[in-house]
């Protein structure tokens, strides 16, 4: 059984040992001091019990401890600062994408320990995708060079609609011959313990404890990219449908004439705002445009690109206006291959989030860019993992380093 956080603490919540690693889980690394004075226990008995939890491996030093409030009242050295052993808890992100499926092996921290990705072919079939998943995953834990035991589970994001509570795939045109496959069916095939969950749902997931939604209560993110869709944190909760269909902005019917969709609804945001659908305008002057060449044309400040991206995302802007009257976040933000484009893209989807506010309401949320590159969702899906055996806090991590980008986001494929 993968190792949860009342396995390392104990299940009585009073005790010292449980409350010492419930501060460290939320606050990432602690003194000594500043452990005997989150928990009210008295500076010997920290003493002895961190000597214990050191000896059993569960917890290490990791250099001189940061600064808290109370420590500014206070004369002296800061001491060490201690954390749960890092090498303890890994977990596995996966990410299907359209085309495309990524897989990250972070330990507790959320530092990348191994990255491996791969091209898929466009449509790609059930079996397809378990099996590269299945192929990724397993070269991913080898190249990170973690214990099995370590690992406490893994996340997978897909693009399209999920029941949370049956952990199975919606039957969709959107995962065509997906529907009905479980979390069951990517354990068996990965090896390990395994939570599915849409793919924005867990971009939301990931900036909110690592990215730009860190320390905001309440975000809508937005993925604005080959689909778009929508991820809510309320309260430092993760917002999912009972039965699939939550977040799925990119099929609001926004043209009851327009083109049909791949969902089989008509006139979708996504027919009209999608990155295919950016492209597509385009095409008549770029013949092989892509992302990157879009990206180029609008850093040269070329008139037809900047008019198709801010028409788009203004579309974007008007569906995350609407929810935002609903949900009354303090942020949005935005991820994908148009929060590449910046201003270009936010600045429409911010001018439609302010018109869609109340008049004389001071709420009006920020509008920003993500700030975990292309690895949002994959991470999204660690702190899936992670939270499910207890190794995730509520409250949004406040000691983490980001995994760096393993190549320039500007060429990252769609």
């Amino acid at each position: 059984m993968p190792l949860s956080f009342t396995d390392l603490a104990g299940d009585d919540q009073a005790s010292p040992r449980h409350r010492t690693l419930a501060e460290l889980l939320a606050a990432g690394s602690l003194s000594r001091a500043q452990l005997a004075r989150a928990t009210g226990l008295a500076p010997s008995t920290m003493t002895a019990l961190v000597r214990s939890l050191r000896d059993e491996g569960v917890v290490v030093e990791v250099g001189p401890a940061a600064s808290h409030d109370d420590d500014r009242r206070r004369s002296g050295p800061r001491g060490t600062a201690l954390a749960i052993n890092p090498d303890r808890v890994v977990a596995v992100g996966v990410d299907y994408g359209f085309r495309n499926v990524r897989v990250l092996v972070c330990d507790l921290f959320a530092r990348a320990l191994a990255l491996r990705q791969a091209r898929l072919p466009e449509g790609y079939s059930r079996e397809e995708g378990l099996n590269a998943g299945a192929v990724l995953v397993r070269e991913a834990v080898e190249a990170s060079g973690v214990k099995p035991d370590a690992i406490v589970g893994a996340g997978v994001a897909l693009p399209g609609p999920i029941d949370t509570l049956e952990q199975r795939v919606v039957q969709s045109e959107i995962l065509a011959g997906w529907g009905g496959t479980t979390a069951e069916d990517f354990s068996r095939v990965f090896g390990v313990p395994v939570l599915i969950e849409n793919d924005a749902n867990l971009a939301a997931l990931g900036e909110h404890n690592w990215g730009a939604a860190r320390g905001h209560a309440t975000t809508i993110i937005v993925k604005f990219h080959s689909g778009i869709g929508a991820g809510l944190i309320a309260n430092h909760q993760l917002v999912t449908g009972a039965h699939g269909g939550a977040g799925e902005i990119g099929h609001t019917t926004v043209d009851p004439r327009g083109a049909v969709c791949r969902c089989g609804k008509r006139g979708c945001l996504d027919t009209v705002a999608a990155v295919p659908a950016i492209l597509d305008a385009l095409r008549h002057r770029h013949v092989n445009i892509g992302v990157g060449a879009l990206l180029d044309l609008l850093g040269d400040g070329d008139p037809g690109a900047h008019r198709v991206v801010a028409d788009a995302a203004a579309l974007v802007g008007q569906a995350v206006g609407a929810a935002c009257l609903l949900a009354a976040p303090d942020s949005v933000v935005v991820v994908g291959a148009m929060a590449r484009a910046g201003e270009a893209a936010l600045g429409p989807i911010r001018d439609a989030v302010e018109r869609a506010a109340i008049p004389q309401v001071d709420n009006i949320p920020t509008v920003t860019r993500g700030a975990l590159g292309d690895k949002h969702t994959a991470l999204g899906a660690v702190a899936l993992a992670l939270r499910h055996r207890g190794w995730l806090p509520i409250r949004a991590s406040r000691a983490v380093a980001v995994p760096p980008a393993a190549h320039d986001e500007r060429r990252a494929s769609v």
